[in-house]
């Protein structure tokens, strides 16, 4: 998973080198809702049913725009974190968060307003997930990374001026199921989310 990362990396920086002269360079800022799904937990044998609630999304990236064409690229880093509450066997409450590195295909569509729609995918994984039980028989902190990830993005931007677009966005992020480790034993949780974004994007 690292090496197919690391190669799609590598292809978006160097095609973007190969054709510098024709594109744009630019980085994103975001942050907005995320909605992890309700789920179960599963410790020690035990089921637990888990509610989280509606959490926060952040991060930012570097692309590159294609002249000439509807396709960018990017790298993208990104912060989740949720408040979750376990049933009373398992622990009083907690936090399941996350960082997630990952590499974005954006697709604009062509239209006569302002308003550019797009769509995109992204894979990348994990570089750490982390799930914090505050008290209760499961009590610790349960951790993992590496894990391979996927999203997929709808989105629409305004340009506010020449260099800069304001952008709204929805997406399904999802990570799978996961067996996080921590002192106490292993806790098995799946990882997706909803997110409702908003950022800015500044063309260099």
């Amino acid at each position: 998973m690292t090496r197919t990362l690391l190669l799609g990396t590598s292809l978006l920086i160097a095609t973007t080198l190969s054709a510098q002269a024709d594109g744009s360079y630019y980085v994103k800022l975001f942050g907005g809702a995320s909605d992890l799904r309700s789920d179960t937990l599963s410790f020690g044998g035990a089921v637990s049913d888990a509610t989280f609630d509606t959490g926060v999304v952040a991060g930012g990236a570097f692309g590159y725009d294609y002249a000439g064409s509807p396709w960018r690229a990017e790298v993208e880093y990104a912060y989740r974190s949720s408040d979750v509450t376990p049933a009373a066997s398992f622990g009083t409450g907690g936090d399941f968060a996350s960082t997630a590195l990952m590499v974005n295909g954006i697709y604009t569509f062509s239209t006569p307003g302002a308003v550019q729609p797009y769509v995109g995918v992204g894979l990348g994984f994990l570089t750490e997930v982390e799930l914090d039980i505050d008290a209760g028989p499961a009590a610790g902190e349960y951790e993992d990374s590496g894990v391979f990830a996927a999203q997929v993005i709808v989105g629409a931007a305004y340009p506010v001026s020449d260099r800069v677009d304001l952008y709204g966005e929805l997406r399904y992020f999802t990570a799978g199921s996961q067996t996080l480790d921590g002192a106490a034993g292993a806790i098995e949780a799946d990882y997706d989310s909803l997110d409702a974004i908003i950022g800015l994007t500044i063309t260099f």
